[in-house]
């Protein structure tokens, strides 16, 4: 019985020490993706770019480590999507429609610098993304073609890793960041197609 006292006693002190050093927090704000794609023909290599606007959403645990030193991983969803119309002629206005949808999860190592009334910290590390929905429409008239670019014939892969890192102030329990993210994968499944994403992120963050 002493010896399952003495057990409890330490796993609590144990649980309390963990609790103590971990943090939850939220954030949500704007999200870029732009999708870079580089086309090979020959010797000849031409690249292009395309930007996304939209939202985040998410949480983060943080694991203090030591002081000011933590380890954070999270959960976001991210939605951007891009409208386009242009006039052509003899064809009338086309409108193009583009929506993609992702979930990602952050594992990032920080550091604060405590400056007294605010704190400066930055952050780095990978983001592992899994695409959901990856579509665009494109409109003429009464008719509309839909492309889903994700599925087993589909041109697109869902999974990425990207890497990338950014820098953020802290004020009480809020805090402000600013990241940027770079894709590791080619996502395209078409020969002679490489395409890898990337994404700017700046949120406004609240710490329970």
């Amino acid at each position: 019985m002493k010896k399952i006292l003495i057990s409890l006693v330490a796993l609590s002190l144990v649980t309390f020490s963990v609790s103590a050093q971990l943090k939850f927090s939220a954030s949500v704000g704007y999200a870029d993706k732009t999708a870079i794609s580089k086309i090979e023909s020959g010797n000849t290599v031409t690249t292009e770019s395309s930007d996304m606007g939209g939202f985040y959403l998410g949480g983060i645990a943080s694991y203090e480590l030591m002081p000011n030193v933590a380890i954070n991983g999270g959960l976001q969803f991210t939605l951007n999507t891009e409208s386009e119309d242009e006039e052509m002629p003899f064809l009338g206005e086309i409108t193009t429609k583009s929506t993609a949808m992702s979930l990602e999860i952050p594992v990032r190592a920080s550091y604060l610098l405590d400056l007294g009334v605010v704190g400066v910290f930055a952050y780095a590390g990978p983001v592992f993304e899994l695409g959901l929905v990856n579509k665009s429409s494109v409109t003429m008239g009464d008719n509309t073609t839909t492309s889903d670019y994700y599925g087993e014939d589909a041109t697109l892969n869902r999974f990425d890793i990207l890497i990338g890192g950014g820098l953020g102030l802290a004020y009480g329990q809020l805090y402000l960041k600013c990241g940027y993210d770079y894709g590791l994968l080619n996502l395209s499944k078409v020969d002679g197609l490489k395409l890898h994403n990337a994404g700017l992120k700046a949120g406004l963050g609240v710490t329970f």
